[in-house]
Order: structure tokens, then sequence, then C-alpha cells
């Protein structure tokens, strides 16, 4: 699983909502130059520039061990715990 996973091993316990579900049609993108595009559509999160940037962050750190196509094919996941827990993982 993902690295960003082990930010939760101390977390306190959460339910999980499941709004976001990744489309196996919607193909990833092959450019981009915002490491935010390989999340899709992220407007329902409704994040701020700080939580944005928190975001970019993390998706930079996670770019350096795993490659983009892990990332998009987790994605609904990542914005589903953020959804959810309330912080930037």
């Amino acid at each position: 699983m993902l690295a960003f996973l082990t930010q939760f091993a101390k977390a306190p316990k959460a339910n999980i909502v499941f709004l976001y579900h990744d489309s196996s049609v919607q193909p990833a993108p092959a450019q981009y130059t915002d490491p935010l595009e390989l999340l899709g559509d992220i407007r329902m999160l409704h994040l701020t520039q700080e939580q944005k940037d928190e975001l970019r962050a993390k998706l930079r750190s996670d770019l350096a061990t795993s490659d983009e196509r892990e990332i998009w094919r987790h994605r609904a996941l990542r914005k589903n715990l953020i959804h959810s827990l309330g912080q930037i993982v």
C-alpha cells in the first residue's frame, strides 16, 4: 500500500466515507505541471490554499518513492481519507 497510509499508525479511529470512486475509463494525465493533477477532481474537498500547498508537498514526497501511476491508481482512497479525517494525507 502507499507510504501515506503509515501516517495513520497513531491516528484516532474514524469512519471513512467513500464519496470518491476511481474510474478506470478516465486516463491518467500523460503530462502534468501541478502534482494535484494526479488526484483528478478535488473540488469537493474545499481545500484552502495552505492545504493545497501541503498536499502538493506530500505528493512530491510520494513521487520520490513511487511513480505517477501509483498515485493516480490510489487517488480516490487518498481523497476519501482527506475528506473523512479532515487532514491532508
